[in-house]
């Protein structure tokens, strides 16, 4: 994958803040289902300690990275942010599908992976 090296005009920032603001706002959705009840149910009732550890490690990766995009400068990130879109909105999408099914926990764990190695790969070198 390439960015372009081209100059980022005034207008095509203010289209990908807006856009970074959708997926910090989706981001934040994802995380606030990922503290429900149900999901903390769910993971707790697991016997298997390393899924329940492995879970509460991603949840934790995914609020991180959330605020480190929250707090990037939009001018540094906004090549990869824009280049990235397409499948930071699929793997958003899919990753509020796999809660909302809360009885797979490994889809979880799988698309929380997913959405947070897009969003490390948009803030690299920051």
């Amino acid at each position: 994958m390439t960015y372009s090296n081209e100059k980022i005009t005034r207008e095509q920032f203010i289209t990908i803040d807006k856009l970074r603001e959708e997926v910090i706002n989706k981001l934040r959705d994802c995380e606030l289902k990922l503290y429900s009840p149900e999901i903390q149910n769910e993971f707790e009732n697991l016997i298997d300690i390393v899924k329940k550890r492995k879970f509460i490690d991603e949840r934790i990766e995914l609020s991180v990275l959330r605020v480190k995009l929250e707090s990037a400068t939009l001018e540094r990130i906004a090549a990869r942010l824009k280049c990235l879109e397409e499948d930071l909105n699929k793997g958003l999408e899919a990753l509020g599908e796999s809660i909302d099914n809360v009885q797979n926990t490994v889809d979880i764990l799988t698309t929380i992976k997913n959405v947070t190695g897009l969003v490390a790969r948009i803030l690299v070198i920051l």
